[in-house]
């Protein structure tokens, strides 16, 4: 009977340390996602109601999706993390021609330079609230995107009287005034862990596109992917 007691015992005792957290024990991850990015529009139209210069107009792209990847590797504890991340984002104009100035000027960019490509490099650090199954986190980064246009017609020159004045520019700088978007970013998160080394991450990323001559884009992207650890 005494024997039945310490082998209790023990398994009382052991049964009463904690698992290890699931993911504790990794000091990188890899993961894959894809996102759909809400873009706000900031009017094309000065106090005048006229179109404004070329190199003040803001970026009017309807929707964009994005997919691409991550890279994070623990700092200093199981918390901190610094992340890389590499995307390629399509975005789309909307517009209609019998609309406003506003929606001419998206349909006719539409028209001239189609969908716009983007290629964005992003740097930052995480903060991982919890660290279990369940890893819920806050991260702050910053970006680059260059964007690319494939029309034929892009370097074309622009004919609308109103839009292009009078002919003087191309299609190009009168409806995408810039390739070049640098970006502030807030991410909240969170890391569902399926199995001991994958998990279900699902996220919003809230960009801010800052443009010193135009004015600025709010850009959140909303995405779910998957995060290997190892």
């Amino acid at each position: 009977m005494r024997n039945v007691f310490r082998i209790v015992a023990l398994v009382a005792v052991f049964g009463s340390i904690p698992d290890e957290a699931f993911a504790q024990y990794k000091n990188r991850t890899f993961g894959l996602d894809a996102g759909y990015w809400v873009l706000t529009k900031p009017s094309l139209l000065d106090d005048n109601n006229a179109p404004l210069p070329p190199d003040e107009r803001p970026l009017r792209f309807d929707y964009g999706i994005r997919v691409g990847g991550e890279s994070n590797f623990k700092m200093n504890s199981d918390h901190w993390w610094f992340t890389l991340r590499v995307g390629v984002g399509i975005f789309e104009y909307g517009g209609d021609e019998n609309g406003d100035q506003e929606e001419r000027f998206e349909a006719l960019a539409n028209d001239a330079i189609g969908p716009v490509m983007g290629i964005e490099g992003q740097m930052g650090v995480r903060y991982v609230f919890l660290t279990d199954r369940v890893r819920p986190y806050l991260q702050v980064a910053v970006s680059y995107m260059r964007l690319f246009t494939f029309s034929g017609s892009a370097d074309d020159t622009c004919i609308d009287q109103i839009l292009c004045g009078g002919g003087a520019i191309t299609n190009n700088d009168a409806f995408l005034p810039t390739q070049n978007i640098g970006a502030a970013h807030i991410q909240p998160g969170l890391e569902l862990i399926l199995e001991r080394d994958i998990a279900l991450h699902l996220y919003m990323d809230l960009q801010r596109w800052v443009r010193f001559s135009a004015a600025d884009n709010w850009a959140p992207v909303f995405g779910v992917g998957v995060n290997f650890f190892s």
